[in-house]
């Protein structure tokens, strides 16, 4: 019986790893595959430039909320198969933290950072770094003629 259990918390470790890796790279996506995968199929579908730009401020950000919102939604499966103590239930709003007089390091202790925080967090400075990247070394202004 102890053979059935082992195996079963090596399977919810397996899936919380999955998940943990989807997450992730759905971060990832969402900041820097979703802008440019948007921006390449409105290119594809239009063939003015005020038709590109409706169709990549209407299409990106309704992209970018649903797949923030699955990314959530992953989440709260990761968090509920992880192994150890669930965290997320306990932890405190950002404005009720700063009002506290306990101790960030012990606050931490008690209830770390979300994995889906510190990825959006991390993908958004990573995607903002490639932006600024990209737009000063890489990218070319192309004047054309007016009229």
């Amino acid at each position: 019986m102890s053979e059935g259990l082992d195996m079963h918390a090596f399977a919810l470790r397996i899936a919380a790893a999955a998940l943990a890796l989807t997450i992730v790279l759905g971060s990832l996506f969402l900041w820097i595959g979703v802008p440019v995968l948007g921006m390449w199929i409105a290119g594809q579908v239009t063939t003015s430039s005020v038709g590109f730009l409706f169709a990549t401020l209407g299409g990106v950000p309704v992209t970018m909320v649903a797949t923030g919102f699955a990314i959530y939604r992953l989440n709260a499966v990761y968090e509920g198969i992880r192994p150890g103590e669930p965290h997320a239930s306990r932890s405190r709003s950002a404005w009720n933290v700063s009002l506290s007089e306990e101790r960030a390091g012990f606050r931490r202790q008690r209830a770390p950072r979300p994995l889906v925080d510190v990825a959006m967090t991390a993908s958004a400075v990573t995607a903002l770094v490639l932006l600024l990247v990209w737009f000063f070394f890489i990218a070319q202004m192309q004047l054309a003629p007016m009229g």
